[in-house]
């Protein structure tokens, strides 16, 4: 049966989840695409259902209730450009940082206040890659369900615990009490060249607000304070950019003989 009326409750639940507040409260959220509905499954992600569009000839193979909306239905719902003709509508998970310890990895990363969903969704994608622990967004950061986050980890989201809206001092009080170095990024006179510093074993690495950089009572709670040098007259890096610089050295220290 294919679905035409707006009063539908599975379309009007859809609508929801388009803003952080609609997300909030029904406790879901959207992913778009094929790859990444087939990815999110194969992850076990907590799939509330799938909606594809009126004509879409897509195997999708799941036992998972699926949906036909009619095409208009589907493209008011739909947040990509050019929509592929499936979306799934996900349950969230409340991780916590034990969550990120059982898991027994040498890094987490944190973001402080960082706003741009981008860069959000980079640093989770980079620390899938790099076999990261996990990622803690701080209070002050991007919903971690906008959807643009959600298309930039590339199903990362699925790979990696996250915990979010949590305070700088918390993260970082639990991370050294459980045996990590806690080092961040920033341009201050007493920074140290990254390339110069010892990153092998358990780190967190931070990483901060686009403007801002990392708060100074947070710089004051790490072991180090790092910067990446940069031949050239450029002001920074992009935050999602040093982030990975920093995570794939902490990567070479711990993996690869030098």
């Amino acid at each position: 049966m294919i679905i035409t009326s707006r009063e539908n409750s599975v379309f009007k639940t859809a609508m929801l989840l388009k803003t952080a507040k609609g997300r909030s409260e029904k406790g879901m959220f959207i992913i778009e695409g094929v790859r990444s509905v087939r990815d999110a499954l194969s992850k076990g992600a907590d799939i509330f259902c799938i909606i594809q569009k009126e004509g879409t000839d897509l195997k999708i193979d799941t036992d998972k209730p699926t949906y036909i909306f009619a095409k208009k239905l589907f493209d008011t719902v739909c947040e990509t450009v050019t929509p592929q003709g499936v979306m799934a509508l996900c349950r969230m998970e409340n991780k916590t940082f034990g969550d990120i310890l059982k898991r027994g990895k040498e890094l987490v990363v944190m973001c402080e206040a960082l706003q741009d969903p981008g860069n959000i969704g980079t640093v989770i994608r980079t620390a899938h890659a790099v076999g990261a622990g996990g990622v803690i967004l701080t209070k002050g950061c991007c919903d971690l369900y906008n959807p643009k986050i959600i298309r930039a980890t590339m199903t990362g989201i699925f790979s990696v615990p996250v915990v979010s809206n949590v305070q700088s001092g918390d993260v970082i009080e639990y991370f050294k009490a459980n045996g990590y170095k806690i080092v961040a990024g920033a341009l201050t006179d007493s920074a140290v060249d990254f390339y110069d510093a010892d990153l092998s074993g358990k780190h967190l690495i931070i990483v901060g607000n686009e403007g801002s950089g990392v708060r100074p009572e947070t710089l004051s709670m790490c072991d180090a304070v790092l910067k990446i040098p940069m031949d050239s007259q450029a002001e920074s890096l992009n935050a999602a950019v040093s982030l990975a610089v920093m995570s794939y050295e902490h990567y070479r220290q711990n993996t690869k003989k030098l």
